[in-house]
């Protein structure tokens, strides 16, 4: 019985998939993204080690954009679209204390993006997707570190480790990793082959890896959520049989 279901399936949804005329496209996308990566504190200081500070991430702002192939069936009114995209992501880190020192934390990864998602269209031109992505960090030792500790302290006699040797060891003892990710998103494609469009990731693996080190630098899950606002443009295939 199971096996007449199946092939009842795999029958309706090639016979709902072959009726009407595909609709195969390619082109270009640009936008912004905003991003943050979760548990950066924890990373930093564990709980309970001392009092008297705040520590806390801030997402930050970068650019997106990439290349897409659409299959779209619309008779079944669904397409499914394959991408490869580049994107800059960051989040800072920001600590203060009552003593007054500052320092700032800058995880400034790049990713090259892969994946596809799936769109509906209940009207015209109108879409919702979801898909499964994947992000290759190509920026995995990408960390900028500053304080005000030279400036702060320097007539105080205490030793503080200039930036740059700070910035070393950072870079050396955390290490931007790929990571998985699911997408959300909804747009409106215009007859002139303009689109518009938002997307929601949820990140699904951890983007950060902790190495071992001598600084109470410790192993958390953190994980990439980002906002982004894109627009794109399409071209049509001239030999649809190909596909």
């Amino acid at each position: 019985m199971k096996k007449i279901i199946l092939l009842l399936l795999l029958v309706s949804t090639k016979s709902l998939f072959a009726q009407g005329d595909r609709e195969i496209t390619y082109g270009l996308f640009a936008g912004g993204i905003y991003s943050t990566m979760s548990n950066l504190p924890d990373v930093i200081v564990p709980k309970g080690i001392y009092e008297g500070y705040t520590l806390k991430e801030e997402g930050k702002f970068g650019g997106t954009a990439g290349i897409m192939i659409n299959w779209k069936y619309p008779y079944a009114k669904v397409s499914i679209q394959t991408e490869l995209s580049y994107s800059g992501q960051s989040t800072d880190l920001k600590y203060e204390d009552i003593k007054g020192l500052k320092y700032t934390m800058n995880f400034g990864y790049s990713y090259l993006n892969v994946g596809a998602q799936f769109k509906y269209y209940p009207v015209e031109g109108f879409y919702i997707g979801a898909g499964p992505y994947v992000g290759f960090n190509i920026a995995s030792d990408n960390i900028k570190y500053s304080s005000n500790s030279q400036e702060l302290f320097a007539d105080s006699g205490a030793y503080f480790e200039p930036d740059a040797n700070v910035q070393k060891v950072l870079k050396e003892s955390l290490t931007g990793k790929n990571y998985f990710y699911g997408m959300l998103s909804a747009g409106y494609e215009f007859n002139s082959r303009l689109s518009i469009g938002a997307r929601y990731t949820l990140g699904l693996t951890d983007a950060l890896a902790t190495e071992e080190n001598g600084h109470r630098y410790s192993e958390n899950k953190n994980k990439i959520n980002s906002i982004s606002l894109i627009i794109g443009y399409s071209f049509d295939f001239d030999d649809l049989a190909n596909f």
